[in-house]
């Protein structure tokens, strides 16, 4: 069967443009030629609308039912697991064969949406989620690019354009579809037909039937009458089928649907470039004037912390404690660290190589350990005195992170081919994934409690006041305190635990949720 308009081309035919103009005439619009594409390019195109479709559609289904207003539940872990199997089918359709280093990728995913189900911390589900996005596209470019020469920048940017990029898959979607359904058209007989639309009469037909005799086995029978009256109260009573839910259901399902496509079909056409462009060619003098500037000032400082605040030898500012002092400026002195690591990153991926560069963005590195340090030592005189908070334990959290990804970047300064995106991201994924389950907030509520006596009485009251306000996985050391403000914390958390569904079930909520019924 062929196209009227193309009487030369198969009707299935897909035709893509080309950058070639045609010559015109009378100024007119350039023409752009359409090029048929291949038996080969069709074949494929019908593969993907069909077994990555239907997949997806799969896919789509359980994901919406884990994820509709879901994002704490038990269904989190099943979730991750089906979002794997998903794209290993994927890889499978096009060829592409796992890497057993991948493993390590899947493995922290399934963590992170095992860590939604077991707690109640706000802080630590918003990064799981960015966390479990992070992770399914670093696996999928592990798999399909040779990423072995891949530098931080590349990886970093191979991400972004997998993320932004997939949307373009819409048009190939479309493609799909069209050489799917045409090929279905054509090769589909009566017979198939006439199966289907005998199928639709017979479910026409049961569906009396099967009215009238649930009611007269109901009237026989009275446990079987109450079975068939739950039944149906728990399939069309229930609140998923109210309107506003029927949209979000709908409108999740296809946001899945069509994302889960979009970005499989997206690496299925490996359009991302696997070379890495040499952007080591700017002037290294530039960056020698400026480091030695800094290096200077970072002496200074280091100096300064070595004799004022680790050896304590030093006399401290007018109207200053030695305790007050100590216990400034840890976040002014992390973020100082955060502007180096991505400082001396930029100058070593940039900067042509240079004996003297090199020397100078290591003693900027040696410099942000002494800063590191002082950050760490100040923020625990800090936590004598006021105890534990969510913040500082995060930032213990980032020093820890910054103190051995710059071990890295000292390597990388000598060693330009060290993997250092790869190893960033093995050392915060544990790192991260180890304080998601060691849950701050049961931390928090321990210690403070356990050295409220030690501080002073207007800062025990704040700490208390704060102690209501931290989630529910502080209900198990909270419990055991029968004063008002931890009735305060179990009427703050009920909020999180409450109506919530066998779906929904969350191990940090049932646990607070027993507790408070108990008290």
């Amino acid at each position: 069967m062929y196209n009227s308009n193309y009487p030369n081309y198969p009707i299935n035919s897909i035709y893509r443009n080309t950058s070639t103009s045609v010559p015109t005439y009378n100024n007119e619009t350039p023409a752009v030629p359409l090029i048929l594409e291949t038996e080969e390019e069709l074949d494929f195109r019908e593969k993907m609308g069909r077994k990555l479709g239907l997949a997806s559609l799969i896919y789509a289904i359980f994901s919406t039912f884990c994820l509709y207003k879901n994002l704490t539940g038990v269904t989190m872990p099943f979730f991750g697991i089906a979002t794997l199997i998903y794209m290993i089918y994927g890889f499978k359709q096009y060829d592409v064969k796992m890497k057993k280093t991948s493993w390590f990728y899947g493995t922290v995913l399934l963590a992170l949406t095992i860590s939604n189900f077991l707690t109640g911390n706000i802080t630590i589900l918003f990064f799981n989620n960015i966390g479990i996005v992070l992770m399914l596209f670093v696996f999928l470019l592990h798999n399909v690019y040779d990423d072995s020469r891949w530098n931080f920048s590349k990886t970093t940017l191979a991400i972004c354009e997998s993320l932004f990029c997939s949307i373009s898959s819409m048009d190939d979607f479309s493609k799909d579809m069209h050489v799917l359904n045409q090929r279905r058209s054509i090769s589909s007989d009566n017979e198939k037909k006439r199966t289907i639309k005998y199928v639709l009469i017979g479910i026409l037909i049961a569906i009396p039937l099967v009215i009238i005799l649930l009611s007269l086995l109901s009237a026989a029978d009275l446990v079987f009458s109450n079975l068939a009256d739950q039944i149906f109260k728990a399939v069309f009573s229930n609140d998923l089928f109210d309107i506003e839910n029927i949209i979000g259901i709908t409108i999740t399902f296809t946001i899945i649907f069509f994302s889960a496509y979009c970005i499989m079909r997206f690496f299925s056409k490996k359009s991302i470039k696997e070379e890495v462009t040499e952007k080591r060619n700017m002037e290294p003098v530039i960056a020698i004037t400026v480091l030695s500037i800094v290096s200077v000032i970072y002496l200074l400082f280091s100096v300064i912390q070595i004799v004022y605040l680790f050896m304590g030898n030093g006399v401290v500012p007018g109207g200053y404690t030695y305790s007050q002092y100590a216990r400034e400026g840890f976040f002014q002195l992390l973020a100082v660290s955060i502007i180096n690591f991505f400082m001396v990153l930029f100058i070593n991926n940039h900067f042509k190589e240079n004996l003297v560069l090199k020397i100078l963005m290591t003693v900027i590195s040696l410099c942000t350990y002494i800063m590191i340090a002082s950050s760490y030592f100040r923020i625990k005189l800090y936590i004598d005195a006021c105890l534990l908070t969510n913040l500082r334990i995060w930032v213990l959290w980032g020093l820890t992170v910054l103190s051995l990804l710059f071990a890295a970047v000292i390597i990388s300064i000598y060693k330009h081919n060290f993997p250092l995106f790869k190893y960033s991201i093995i050392v915060v994924s544990l790192l991260y994934v180890l304080i998601g389950f060691i849950r701050p907030d049961y931390i928090i509520a321990d210690y403070n409690l356990k050295y409220m006596n030690t501080i002073e009485s207007s800062v025990a009251v704040q700490d208390y006041d704060y102690l209501t306000r931290l989630s529910t996985d502080a209900a198990p050391i909270i419990a055991k305190h029968n004063e008002e403000w931890a009735d305060e914390y179990f009427k703050n958390c009920k909020s999180f635990y409450k109506n919530r569904s066998w779906r929904q079930f969350n191990t940090s909520a049932y646990t607070a949720q027993v507790l408070s019924n108990a008290k």
